[in-house]
């Protein structure tokens, strides 16, 4: 018995030294029902220790119920009166299962159709401090299923024609305020941190399962949200959705919660500002819509529709990718909010002087505080973009001109205002297997390892795609990446919940 103790240790600390190696990559678990959500919460029977210490979100707090189904889409006016206008979020049964993509997006499919086409990928295991990479869809496939990636990208156009776009945005004001179509891919096995986003979203999945916690945004203290930005209208806790420290985040049992589970052909309709953590099983393919709405809903070209099968393709979409276009313009604020802000910037006054412009520029380009921001002065770069609107160089804008301002015109502030997610002069990601077992992750035309090997220096670490980094870095650490104090957060969530927010989840800048 001694004997095959000792025999078993060396086999044991080689099993768990080959499961820590960044060399051996192991296919991911794709099982869509080896999960019970929503989670079964225990009865607390020790006194000293909470209730779901140091397990994942939602085992600390049994849900409400689940969130409000329908069989069959809304007519878009009942839609805005029922849930958008109320920020109320909802499920659609069955709402885009006559998608080609359906049926369709198999990986084969993907690769021999769409696998010249660029696509942002991101880490599993989000933490919103790690930057995308930008490789094509067949790289993508190459190592999803062994990689810790998944896309979170611009729906390409090339691929919109083959999802079908939701009954509820076929007429009405919804067609005129759509910001984004995205695509989303993984293996499965995926968790979000707790946040909300500034545009509604209606999230339709094509394959896999995902289950979604959503929590009223009231629920804000307790569920520590570490940022706000009004000026993108989205925020994020860091509390780890994996382990929760009831003893340092105890609050967040008081938070109440309702729950979703969409399968292939489902949609969920996430209200902006309304705060949710979603996770993935299996094979997972999404795409969403993301809109925003302003003033009263408009559904006079509602009269009469038929509402025929009608595709993403044929949607009015805000910002948009096709294949050759040098960047994936994602995550930009969207025009009807900047033009908004440009507004009040001119407060009771018919004059936007160039040194207010300069003040919000600074503000938002350099993610300073508008004090700051205003020190900074007139520089040659607001001149530039200022005189585009103003070529008559009178150093201000009267309240017409900036009303007239085109929806172009608008872009291209937007463009300049926000960082790409991915600047166009990074190369591509390429991933290689490797004949003999191995998988080699690379950039195109650097090989860094080799490189830094006969330079005699130490290699460069990749933080963007390494797969172990939540995993080893010090959890004290990760809590200090980032210091918001609690304060400045609440009194931002008050003022922010007022406005209807500037932009997309992965784009922060401070209050102006």
């Amino acid at each position: 018995m001694a004997r095959s103790v000792i025999y078993s240790c060396p086999v044991l600390l080689l099993t768990f030294c080959l499961a820590l190696s960044d060399d051996i990559q192991f296919p991911k678990d794709t099982r869509l029902d080896h999960h019970t959500f929503p989670p079964k919460v225990l009865t607390k029977k020790d006194k000293l220790i909470p209730v779901g210490h140091l397990r994942p979100f939602g085992f600390q707090k049994k849900p409400d119920g689940p969130v409000i189904e329908y069989q069959e889409a809304l007519h878009p006016k009942k839609f805005w009166e029922n849930h958008v206008s109320k920020k109320v979020p909802c499920v659609y049964r069955g709402e885009v299962l006559d998608s080609p993509a359906m049926t369709n997006w198999t990986d084969e499919y993907l690769k021999e159709k769409f696998g010249d086409l660029n696509v942002l990928v991101e880490v599993k295991k989000e933490d919103r401090t790690t930057r995308p990479k930008r490789m094509t869809i067949a790289t993508f496939l190459k190592g999803y299923l062994k990689e810790n990636w998944y896309i979170v990208t611009v729906l390409p156009d090339e691929m919109r024609g083959e999802v079908k776009a939701s009954k509820s945005f076929q007429c009405g004001s919804f067609t005129k305020t759509i910001q984004e179509t995205n695509f989303w891919m993984s293996s499965g096995e995926t968790a979000s941190v707790i946040h909300f986003d500034a545009d509604h979203n209606l999230h339709c999945l094509l394959d896999g399962r995902k289950d979604f916690v959503m929590i009223d945004p009231k629920y804000s203290e307790e569920l520590y949200m570490a940022r706000y930005d009004p000026s993108t209208g989205s925020g994020y806790s860091k509390v780890d959705v994996d382990m929760i420290n009831m003893f340092q985040h105890g609050e967040v049992a008081k938070a109440r919660w309702t729950w979703a589970t969409i399968w292939p052909g489902d949609c969920i309709y996430i209200p902006a500002g309304y705060i949710h953590q979603v996770r993935s099983y299996g094979r997972s393919i999404s795409a969403t819509t993301l809109f925003t709405n302003y003033g009263e809903f408009d559904d006079t070209d509602c009269e009469g529709k038929d509402f025929s099968y009608m595709s993403m393709k044929d949607m009015a979409v805000m910002w948009t990718y096709k294949k050759g276009d040098k960047v994936i313009e994602i995550g930009f604020m969207n025009t009807d909010s900047l033009l908004e802000t440009l507004l009040l910037l001119l407060g009771d006054g018919d004059e936007l002087r160039i040194e207010k412009f300069a003040m919000f520029y600074n503000h938002l380009k350099f993610d300073i505080d508008p004090e700051e921001a205003a020190e900074l002065g007139v520089s040659d770069e607001v001149k530039e973009i200022f005189y585009q609107y103003d070529p008559d160089k009178k150093d201000y804008l009267t309240r017409e001109e900036v009303n007239n301002l085109s929806l172009e015109q608008l872009k291209n502030l937007a463009r300049r205002v926000d960082v790409p997610t991915v600047p166009p002069e990074q190369p591509n990601f390429e991933y290689q297997a490797e004949e003999e077992g191995g998988m080699d992750a690379e950039e195109t035309g650097k090989e860094p390892e080799k490189e830094a090997e006969k330079e005699g220096r130490e290699p460069e670490r990749d933080d963007d795609l390494d797969e172990g980094e939540d995993e080893h870095r010090d959890r004290d650490e990760r809590e200090e990446d980032e210091d918001f104090e609690d304060e400045e957060f609440e009194d931002d969530y008050e003022q922010g919940k007022k406005t209807n927010g500037h932009g997309h989840a992965h784009h922060d800048h401070d209050e102006l």
